[in-house]
């Protein structure tokens, strides 16, 4: 897949809730439909998994320091992101995804240095 700007996206969505992330794509792609925005942000998240530059809690787990992360692969943690996506939202205002991202695992950032940040 191929989507303009990914590394000012994570930057601005840097430390923030996952929406940040699914809302920063947009910025430089604000054509992109529903659908293509979706993939995109199931594509994004698997990539910086396997780069290493974000982790989730487990979930049902909240952030706080020295919790466990998430240790599974990257597909893994990205099945279980869609299969919780819901199939009624219809764009990215529908309030069925605000539910979606409220219940989703916590997104740890990595920064640099290796530290976690997170919301």
């Amino acid at each position: 897949m191929t989507i303009a700007g990914i590394s000012e996206i994570v930057r601005d969505a840097f430390g923030l809730w996952i929406t940040a992330l699914f809302d920063a794509i947009l910025v430089p792609n604000p054509t992109l439909p529903f659908e293509e925005h979706k993939e995109a942000f199931f594509w994004l998240i698997e990539k910086l998994l396997r780069e290493g530059q974000i982790r989730f809690c487990p979930p049902n787990e909240l952030w706080r320091e020295g919790c466990d992360v998430w240790d599974v692969d990257a597909s893994t943690i990205v099945s279980y992101l869609r299969e919780h996506w819901p199939a009624s939202a219809k764009s990215k205002n529908d309030l069925v995804l605000s539910d979606y991202f409220y219940a989703l695992p916590a997104i740890l950032w990595i920064g640099d240095d290796g530290g976690i940040t997170s919301s």
